[in-house]
């Protein structure tokens, strides 16, 4: 069984840091919401030890760098945010036995006597290290050795973490393309682009021949600062059952911005039934009950649709819905896991298939595959996971936040071209400023922008 607990990608833009940002960093909210979402699953694997290898730190160009004080400390002067400031006891037992192994590896490991962290360290910090209270860091540097080196450095600080047995995290720092608008700090390159394209996919297929054998003239004309780091992950967790989620992929300032969290399971020859890396069977002791089947017959059709089309590439001929519900609607579909967690959720707030069967029906497919936060669902999950159907009423224009219910009403805000909505009566969602603040992220809408206001109930089935 291995000691890496959880893994992530962390963009490592200063100006997402609010103290930084002072209100400008509502351009990149999704990097920040998902940010904020993977420290949350950071900190309950309760790891020991994080491991986060950096981009802009001393670099030596045919060697890695790590960190050998005993503190790592690092703030925001650079930025003009003197106060915020972070300081971590470096581990020393892990950096000791990470060095033993790149040294049986053959790798050119470097120590660092001291390093002021830098911000492809704090930044990535200040959003997955605030829950971890007195874990110990393991800080290194990348270096311009090809991919490869990189993935075989990952393998050694593996062996070395497993080594030790405390439970760890590791954490790649890595920004994508810095090309990607001609008002960007770079300008722009085709490249830029589809970089960040090619990055996105493998690390959502986990495609690791797809980031080590990436051609380096193609990187250098993107403005790649993600191939490095990346491949050390992927080393990292080499052999081992993984399920990555990019969370968020923008790029608001003209630099790409990925961020990932990677479940992590044991190595693959401990695991007694797998398809691609995924667990279909819970080990002996652990298994759960399935969830109930779904009462309402709309929830059930969603659970038929998604069967359907996951198993056999299928879309239901569905019949009319019951009396009591509209002949047409906007409709959501929630699925979600045994225990809860969200796996999909893709609606339409007006109708665009003939009956609401069939708007039901395409809302289901495409909250199990298209929903861009997951992958799709295999059909060895199917039996864990359960359905809830929100049918819409006509969405109503309301004059101002006064108008609204958190519990009762979702809403629909809208600037120029962007739209976001939040359904009613979600968990954790106690206020209106709350709705609106999370309606407004979802469409890259700065809390300062004037918004149109919908409002729309719902009726929930399951």
């Amino acid at each position: 069984m291995t000691a890496v607990r959880f893994a992530g990608i962390s963009p490592h833009p200063p100006i997402i840091v609010p103290e930084v940002g002072r209100g400008r960093e509502g351009q990149a909210q999704r990097t920040i919401d998902a940010l904020q979402r993977v420290g949350r699953e950071l900190a309950r694997h309760r790891p020991e030890t994080i491991v986060i290898i950096a981009t802009h730190g001393p670099l030596r160009p045919n060697a890695f760098g790590i960190l050998t004080s005993s503190v790592a400390e690092g703030d925001f002067s650079q930025w003009g945010a003197p106060q915020v400031m972070m300081r971590y006891e470096v581990d020393g037992d892990a950096v000791r036995a990470i060095r033993e192994e790149a040294q049986r590896a053959g790798l050119p490991l470097q120590p660092i006597d001291r390093w002021d962290l830098d911000w492809s360290v704090t930044v990535p910090l200040y959003y997955l290290g605030r829950d971890l209270p007195g874990v110990g860091l393991v800080a290194l540097q990348v270096s311009f050795l090809p991919p490869r080196e990189h993935f075989a450095l990952g393998q050694a600080v593996r062996k070395a973490i497993d080594g030790l047995g405390r439970p760890a995290a590791i954490i790649a720092s890595a920004d994508l393309s810095h090309r990607l608008s001609e008002d960007g700090p770079y300008g722009f390159d085709p490249a830029g682009p589809e970089f960040d394209r090619r990055i996105e996919e493998a690390v959502a297929r986990w495609d690791v021949d797809g980031v080590l054998s990436m051609p380096l003239d193609f990187r250098e004309r993107a403005g790649d600062d993600a191939v490095p780091s990346v491949s050390f992950l992927m080393g990292a967790l080499d052999g081992l059952a993984v399920r990555p989620r990019v969370l968020a992929h923008e790029g608001p300032w003209g630099v790409g911005y990925l961020v990932a969290a990677v479940e992590v399971g044991p190595a693959l020859e401990e695991r007694s039934t797998l398809v691609d890396g995924v667990e279909t069977a819970p080990p002996p002791g652990k298994a759960e009950a399935p969830p109930e089947a779904p009462s309402h017959p709309l929830a059930r059709l969603a659970r038929d649709a998604v069967e359907a089309w996951v198993r056999h590439g299928q879309a239901l001929d569905p019949a009319d819905p019951p009396e009591d519900l509209p002949a047409t609607a906007g409709a959501f579909v929630s699925i979600k896991t045994g225990d809860g967690r969200l796996r999909g959720c893709i609606g339409t707030t007006e109708p665009t298939q003939p009956t609401l069967a069939e708007e039901v029906v395409c809302n289901a497919i495409d909250s199990a595959t298209r929903d861009p936060r997951f992958l799709a669902v295999i059909p060895e999950e199917l039996p864990e996971l359960a359905y809830s159907v929100d049918v819409l009423s006509q969405p109503e224009p309301v004059d101002g936040p006064e108008a609204l219910d958190v519990k009762r009403y979702g809403v629909i805000v809208q600037c120029g071209g962007r739209r976001g909505l939040l359904l009613p009566d979600i968990e954790g969602v106690e206020t209106v400023d709350q709705q609106l603040a999370i309606a407004r992220s979802k469409a890259c809408i700065g809390p300062d922008e004037p918004v149109q206001l919908w409002r729309f109930e719902v009726r929930r089935l399951t």
